[in-house]
């Protein structure tokens, strides 16, 4: 839904109302959830690591299952979310619902392979918010995409940050079952919050609406091609290709090299993963309003530029003071050049109505990259050690880098709202 541009703060002719910022803070909110047991996963597996008596290898293919289910969810949802853009808004009170059953699942695995299976449907449903949540602050906010979008980031930060401190706090007193179980309850509180708070959101209820235009998905997909024939597109998707192998097993394999390697308890370990993504709830949004002002590529470049040099550092110093700095910087840019990528694709396709295709199809190429790393990570610390994890980082990040170079991107439009 395209609206004209009124006064500030209006969308549609509707007042930007106070109902309606808090809706927005609710979406914004809503991530940290996603990301709460997202990334308090990490803190769990090492129990399930000794509970299933897992390798490096199998170890690494529980999160591969999670990246390649959360991507492939993206990618068909997104396109299925641009038909039916009246559904975004209740996909994601059900993308919580059934993601909180994901780990509940989790939880109750008896075997190794129903852990997978159980792992593939909460990261299928936690993932399926990101089209559907994306796609309206695009709409809403075209130029302060960057801003937004990174603000989304942040307030997903959160929850990463939030979910591996209680996990570890909880696994002192609890186990780890109970904590996956516990993941019922919360979503349910959360969603029903998330549905008042929309309920009573006057411009975000228009957003239900279909568009004025509906079209099949036949001209979907012709509006799609000319925007996937765009040369920066497919630069973009190179560069997301790299930069998704340099960072989809980080998290994953710092917490077990912090305990495997190291010798850290779950505190030690949570707070390290804590810290990775702290920083970034601060700097990322910063980082996405600098994008807005000066353009994409050279923040991208940057961003880039910066994981490769401070993943390099890690590997050199090991373990000590310096390597908790450095885990600190590296979550001050760890998700700064994501964020910024999927912005770029959707300046690309700007008024095309593509905005959950382009976030699917980031996302998906996020599946084979991201998805990959985490098990290709865990053959080459079983060849070569867990010293590798930092250096393969490092390499990676400065492909993506020098890909991005290549970029030529365009502005973004006028805001809808504010």
């Amino acid at each position: 839904m395209r609206a004209t541009t009124g006064s500030a703060g209006t969308t549609d002719g509707l007042d930007w109302s106070s109902q309606d910022r808090a809706a927005t803070r609710g979406v914004l909110g809503g991530h940290a959830l996603v990301h709460l047991y997202q990334n308090g996963f990490y803190v769990i597996l090492p129990e399930l690591y000794q509970v299933f008596g897992l390798n490096p290898i199998t170890a690494g293919a529980v999160d591969t299952v999670r990246k390649v289910a959360s991507g492939t969810a993206s990618m068909v949802g997104g396109v299925v979310l641009d038909r039916y853009a009246d559904k975004r808004i209740p996909v994601l009170w059900l993308s919580l619902v059934f993601m909180g059953i994901g780990y509940l699942l989790v939880g109750l695995a008896p075997t190794y392979l129903l852990l997978l299976v159980a792992a593939g449907l909460a990261g299928a449903s936690g993932s399926i918010w990101h089209p559907a949540a994306i796609g309206l602050l695009s709409q809403a906010f075209p130029a302060r995409r960057g801003f937004m979008i990174s603000l989304h980031r942040s307030t997903g930060s959160v929850g990463d940050v939030v979910g591996p401190l209680l996990v570890g706090g909880l696994l002192v007193v609890v186990g780890a079952q109970a904590i996956l179980v516990g993941a019922v309850p919360l979503v349910l509180a959360v969603t029903v919050v998330l549905w008042v708070l929309l309920a009573r959101a006057p411009a975000w209820r228009a957003f239900r609406e279909k568009a004025d235009d509906p079209r099949s998905f036949r001209d979907q997909f012709s509006a799609l091609g000319p925007v996937l024939r765009h040369p920066s597109l497919r630069i973009l998707l190179v560069v997301k290709l790299l930069s998704g192998l340099g960072q989809g097993g980080l998290v994953l394999w710092l917490g077990l090299y912090l305990s495997e390697v190291v010798g850290l308890g779950s505190v030690g370990v949570s707070a390290h993963i804590a810290l990775v993504t702290a920083v970034g709830i601060v700097a990322g949004p910063y980082i996405g309003s600098l994008s807005d002002r000066i353009g994409r590529r050279p923040v991208i470049v940057a961003v880039l530029g910066l994981k490769a040099t401070f993943a390099a550092l890690l590997a050199l110093v090991a373990y000590g003071p310096w390597f908790t700095l450095l885990v600190a910087l590296l979550g001050a840019v760890l998700f700064g050049a994501n964020s910024l990528l999927q912005v770029a694709a959707l300046d690309i396709g700007d008024g095309q109505r593509l905005e959950g295709s382009l976030v699917g199809l980031m996302w998906g190429v996020n599946a084979v990259s991201g998805g990959s790393a985490p098990l290709l990570m865990g053959v080459l610390v079983t060849a070569l050690g867990f010293g590798v994890i930092f250096w393969f980082v490092a390499l990676a990040n400065a492909a993506a880098m020098l890909a991005a170079l290549a970029l030529r991107l365009v502005r973004p439009t006028a805001d809808v709202a504010n």
